[in-house]
């Protein structure tokens, strides 16, 4: 019975994660990697209160490049 509902829980999983990272891997499949790599991950340090840290992975992840400051 647990083998079950562990085949069930596997299979909503996996469909929750093609449904929803469909359309990033669409829109830019070189930079998928980082967006399954970085989003989660910055989503937990963002949630245990490393906010700069949360900030970098985020801007890798999308892969924004940091302004540099000249005059």
């Amino acid at each position: 019975m647990e083998n079950i509902i562990i085949v069930v829980l596997v299979i909503l999983l996996g469909a929750f994660i093609y449904w929803a990272y469909l359309p990033d891997y669409k829109r830019n499949p070189k930079e998928f990697w980082r967006t399954i790599i970085g989003m989660p991950i910055g989503m937990l340090f963002g949630g245990i209160g490393f906010r700069g840290l949360n900030e970098k992975i985020r801007k890798w992840a999308v892969g924004e490049k940091e302004k540099s400051k000249k005059r």
